[in-house]
C-alpha cells in the first residue's frame, strides 16, 4: 500500500498549473463582478465554472482569456505575470495559448463557413497556405466540409455553434474557453457541441467550459461552482499522469506555434476592407461619391481657374500691343468736345482708329420691354447702359448681326439701341425689327441689331448700346477715347496725347496702355489660386466629415466583428489598419473617378465659353492624391476607436 504524501511533497511532485489567479477581483462602475478569486487549472484539465446568473462565471472566463484586465490580483500564465506584458504581448497570448467558443457563435455572416473557420488564424497573420493547410481537415472532423462555401448567416445554430469549435481549434491553441457554448442549441445540437468538447479533452486539450446546468457541469473531470463573485466550492484539480499516454497533450498541441507575419496581416486587412466595401455597396458608393465630389471639385477649380487666367492674360496681351485709352480728369460738356478729341487723336502718327465710350447708370436709365408702370413689379436690368459710336464696336473686334452700327452715328434725329446677346435675353428682344423696341429714360427706343459677338470687351454682350449724341449731356460726363494703334506704338502715344489733346493743361488728360496692366495678371492668378485653395480645402474638409461619420457608424455596426477579431488574436494595429485600408481604398477609387469628372466638366465648361482648356498636367494627379490621403485622415478616428474596443465588454454588449 502507497503511503499518504504531505501537502508538501504533493506540491513538490505535482506539475506547476498551466493557469494560476491570486486574490483576483473585477470591478465595474456600481457592481462588483469578482471578488478575491483563487483557483489554479493545470494543462489537460475538463474544468465546468458554474453558477447563478450574475455570479462572475462569464467576467472570470474573460480574466482566464486575457480579454479583461483584473482589478486586483496576480494571473499568471505558464508562470508568467500577465499584468507584466504589453497590449501586444497581450494579443499574442489570446492567439497562442486560448481558442474561444462564445454562447452566440459571433460569425462574420457575409463569409463563407471556411473563411469564418481561418478567422482565428487571419487575425494571427498567418499565410493563405498554411490556412487552406488546416481548414479543410478541421471542417471535415466537424462535418461542415459539404458546407465549406455557405455563408455563415445561412448555417442552422447548431452547424454555426460547430464552427465556432472548429475556428476555436484550428490554430491547436492549449485551452479551449468555452462560454455557455449549448446555451441557445436544443438538445440534440447540444449533445453534439458537448461531444466535440469531450473529443478535445481526450486528445490533450485543457477544456473551461461555463455552464449554469448541472448536467452539461457533470460530463467535466472538474466543477468550480461560484456565487457573488467568489468561488464557494471546487471538486478539486484532476491532473493527469506524464505516463498515461491517452490523456497526454500531442506534440502538435504542446510545442508547434504558428508564425505571425506582418505582410500576411497586411494583406488580410486588404482583403476584409474589400469584402467589406462589397458586401455594402450602398454604404461603399457613399463614400466613394463623398471623395468623388471633393477631388473632383479640386481637380475642376484649378482647371477653371487656369483656363480663366489664360483667357484674361490672353485678352490683356491682346491688347496690350496696341490700345491705349485716355480721357479727361474733368469730363467733357458735351459730345461735340469728345468728337474734337477723337479729331486731334486720329493726327497722330500710327493710330489706326479712335472711338469713344462712356456708361450710363442702368438704374436711371432703367431699361424695360415695357412702358414703365404698366406693371406693377418689373424686375430691374443688371446689364449695363453704354454710350458710344460705330467706331468704338470696330476696334473692338464686335459683330452686329440683323442691324448694322453705323446706325448709332447717324439715328435720323431720335436715339436707336443695339442689344448685346446677354442682354436681349433679359428683355425678351429675339430679333430687331419694325415696332422693336426697349424703353430708356421712360421712352422707346427702336432696336436696330443685336451685338452677337463682344470682341474685346466683353461688357457688350450684356448691355445696351445707344449713340454718341442720342441723348444731350446735361452735366459733364466721363467718357472715353480708346485708340487702336500700329502694334508696339501704345507706350509714344502715351506720352504724346497730353500734348495733343490738352497742351494747355496736359495734366487733366489723364492716359492708360493696357500694358499697365499686364502687372495685374500675376495678382489675377494669385488671387485664382487662393480662392481655388480656400474652395479646395472647403470641399475636402466635407467629404473627410461625411466619410468619417459614414465609417464611424460602420465601425458601430462591426462591433462584434472587431470584439471577435480581437479575442482571436488580432493587434491593436491590425484592426486599425483595417479602417484605414477601407479608406484608403475608397479616397483612391473616389479621388480617380473625382479626378476624371473635374477635368470632364472643365473641359465642358471651356469649350461652352469658347475658352482654351488648360488643365495642368498634375491636377489629375492632384486629385487622386489627395482623394487617398482624404480617404485615410478620415479613416483615423474610427480605426482609433475600433482598435482601442475592450473585447469582453463588446461580447458582453
Amino acid at each position: 500500500m502507497r503511503e499518504a504524501r504531505s501537502p508538501a511533497e504533493k506540491a513538490a511532485t505535482e506539475p506547476a498549473p498551466l493557469l494560476s489567479l491570486r486574490g483576483i477581483s473585477r470591478e465595474f462602475p456600481g457592481a462588483k463582478a469578482l471578488a478575491g478569486v483563487d483557483l489554479d487549472i493545470h494543462e489537460g484539465e475538463f474544468v465546468a465554472i458554474v453558477g447563478p446568473s450574475g455570479s462572475g462565471k462569464s467576467t472570470l472566463l474573460n480574466v482566464l482569456g486575457v480579454l479583461d484586465t483584473p482589478t486586483s490580483g496576480t494571473y499568471r500564465i505558464h508562470g508568467t505575470d500577465v499584468a507584466l506584458l504589453r497590449e501586444q504581448q497581450r494579443s499574442e497570448e489570446r492567439a497562442q495559448t486560448f481558442g474561444f467558443v462564445f454562447q452566440d457563435s459571433h460569425m462574420v455572416g457575409r463569409d463563407p463557413a471556411a473563411r469564418n473557420a481561418v478567422l482565428g488564424l487571419r487575425a494571427r497573420g498567418i499565410s493563405l497556405a498554411v490556412q487552406k493547410r488546416l481548414v479543410g481537415p478541421v471542417l471535415e472532423r466537424f462535418g461542415l466540409a459539404h458546407r465549406a462555401g455557405t455563408p455563415a448567416s445561412l448555417l442552422s445554430g447548431g452547424e454555426r455553434q460547430r464552427l465556432a469549435i472548429a475556428r476555436a481549434v484550428i490554430g491547436s491553441p492549449e485551452v479551449v474557453l468555452a462560454d455557455e457554448p449549448t446555451g441557445s442549441l436544443d438538445t440534440a445540437n447540444g449533445e453534439i457541441v458537448l461531444r466535440h468538447l469531450r473529443e478535445l479533452h481526450r486528445k490533450g486539450t485543457t477544456v473551461i467550459l461555463v455552464t449554469h446546468d448541472p448536467a452539461i457541469a457533470a460530463s467535466a473531470d472538474r466543477v468550480v461552482t461560484m456565487r457573488d463573485g467568489t468561488v464557494v466550492s471546487d471538486t478539486g484539480s484532476v491532473v493527469r499522469s506524464g505516463e498515461d499516454d491517452g490523456g497526454r497533450a500531442p506534440e502538435s498541441v504542446r510545442d508547434r506555434r504558428l508564425v505571425r507575419r506582418r505582410r500576411d496581416e497586411f494583406a488580410d486587412a486588404i482583403a476584409d476592407s474589400l469584402s467589406s466595401l462589397t458586401v455594402r455597396p450602398a454604404k461603399a458608393l457613399l463614400l466613394v461619391l463623398a471623395f468623388l465630389l471633393g477631388s473632383g471639385g479640386l481637380v475642376a477649380a484649378i482647371g477653371l481657374s487656369e483656363s480663366a487666367a489664360v483667357k484674361v492674360s490672353s485678352r490683356i496681351d491682346a491688347a496690350a500691343n496696341d490700345e491705349v485709352r485716355a480721357n479727361r480728369e474733368t469730363g467733357y460738356g458735351s459730345w461735340d468736345e469728345a468728337t474734337a478729341d477723337i479729331s486731334r487723336a486720329k493726327s497722330l502718327s500710327g493710330v489706326r482708329g479712335v472711338g469713344v465710350v462712356a456708361d450710363l447708370s442702368a438704374s436711371v436709365v432703367q431699361p424695360s420691354t415695357f412702358r414703365p408702370g404698366s406693371f406693377p413689379a418689373q424686375s430691374g436690368f443688371s446689364g449695363a447702359v453704354r454710350v458710344t459710336d460705330s467706331e468704338y464696336l470696330r476696334i473692338q473686334g464686335a459683330k452686329v448681326s440683323q442691324g448694322d452700327a453705323a446706325l448709332l452715328d447717324y439715328s435720323f434725329g431720335g436715339p436707336v439701341a443695339l442689344l448685346g446677346a446677354d442682354a436681349a435675353r433679359q428683355l425678351g428682344v429675339a430679333k430687331p425689327g419694325p415696332g422693336v423696341v426697349v424703353w430708356l429714360f421712360g421712352e422707346p427706343v427702336p432696336v436696330v441689331g443685336l451685338i452677337e459677338d463682344p470682341g474685346r470687351d466683353p461688357v457688350l454682350s450684356g448691355a445696351v448700346v445707344v449713340g454718341v449724341g442720342s441723348y444731350p449731356v446735361t452735366d459733364r460726363i466721363a467718357a472715353t477715347l480708346v485708340l487702336r494703334t500700329v502694334p508696339g506704338m501704345p507706350a509714344a502715344l502715351a506720352d504724346a496725347l497730353p500734348k495733343a489733346l490738352n497742351p494747355a493743361q496736359t495734366s487733366d488728360v489723364k492716359v492708360q496702355t493696357v500694358a499697365d496692366l499686364r502687372e495685374l495678371k500675376h495678382g489675377v492668378n494669385e488671387d485664382l489660386g487662393r480662392l481655388v485653395a480656400v474652395v479646395s480645402v472647403v470641399l475636402l474638409a466635407i467629404a473627410c466629415l461625411s466619410a468619417g461619420t459614414t465609417m464611424y457608424l460602420g465601425v458601430l455596426a462591426r462591433t462584434a466583428e472587431i470584439a471577435l477579431r480581437r479575442a482571436l488574436g488580432m493587434r491593436r494595429a491590425a484592426v486599425a489598419g483595417m479602417f484605414l485600408v477601407e479608406g484608403a481604398m475608397v479616397g483612391l477609387i473616389g479621388g480617380a473617378a473625382g479626378g476624371a469628372v473635374g477635368m470632364a466638366a472643365v473641359l465642358a465648361y471651356a469649350r461652352s465659353e469658347g475658352w482654351a482648356p488648360a488643365v495642368p498636367w498634375y491636377a489629375a494627379g492632384w486629385g487622386i492624391a489627395l482623394g487617398l490621403g482624404s480617404g485615410i485622415v478620415s479613416a483615423v478616428y474610427p480605426a482609433l476607436v475600433a482598435s482601442r474596443a475592450n473585447p469582453a465588454q463588446l461580447i458582453r454588449g
